[in-house]
């Protein structure tokens, strides 16, 4: 019985997996396009065994506080946490293809038109920060932070103005420059 039902989830596996690969591969008015490039999802920090052995330490403090003060649930949730991260952070951030079209941005599969973006900003300091931000409307997550890569920014900039308002003046978020510092 339970070989019957691992092979028909297998077999839907399959077969939405192949529905998925034959839609990424239709093309779309989002590969015509003017600009494009090559980038990483994430910036990868290289941690060393200090880095571990140093967050092992503040989670293992994090736990044991968390018992001492009888507050349990906040040491399962620093435990969580902690298995979370790790298991998220096991592969390396995927090289994607980021294009930019006359109706709209596409990042790796994902579609961005240019309806749903509100407004973008380029943050340029190399080598610490190279990014393209967009805001977009009606997501959970309204900001996206796309790498520029070696991609010439002036040339994106001069792009996107044409199409979305540009916010000028925006600077790299506090809880990205913690992020960055502390390697997570």
């Amino acid at each position: 019985m339970l070989h019957k039902i691992k092979t028909k989830y297998q077999e839907h596996r399959l077969k939405r997996a192949r529905q998925l690969e034959q839609i990424r591969n239709t093309p779309s008015a989002y590969d015509e396009a003017h600009i494009s490039w090559i980038a990483y999802e994430a910036v990868y920090h290289q941690r060393g065994t200090i880095w571990k052995v140093v967050m092992g330490i503040v989670i293992l403090l994090a736990i044991v506080g968390g018992i001492y003060y009888d507050a349990w649930t906040f040491s399962l949730a620093v435990a969580a946490l902690a298995v979370t991260y790790s298991l998220v952070h096991l592969e390396h951030p995927r090289a994607v293809e980021i294009k930019i079209s006359d109706i709209g941005i596409r990042v790796g599969y994902r579609k961005y038109s240019y309806s749903q973006i509100r407004a973008f900003w380029i943050l340029y300091d190399p080598p610490y920060v190279q990014t393209m931000n967009i805001r977009v409307n009606g997501k959970v997550i309204d900001d996206i932070t796309i790498q520029l890569g070696n991609q010439s920014p002036a040339e994106v900039r001069d792009f996107l103005m044409t199409k979305i308002p540009e916010l000028e003046g925006q600077t790299e978020k506090l809880s990205d420059i913690l992020l960055k510092l502390f390697k997570i």
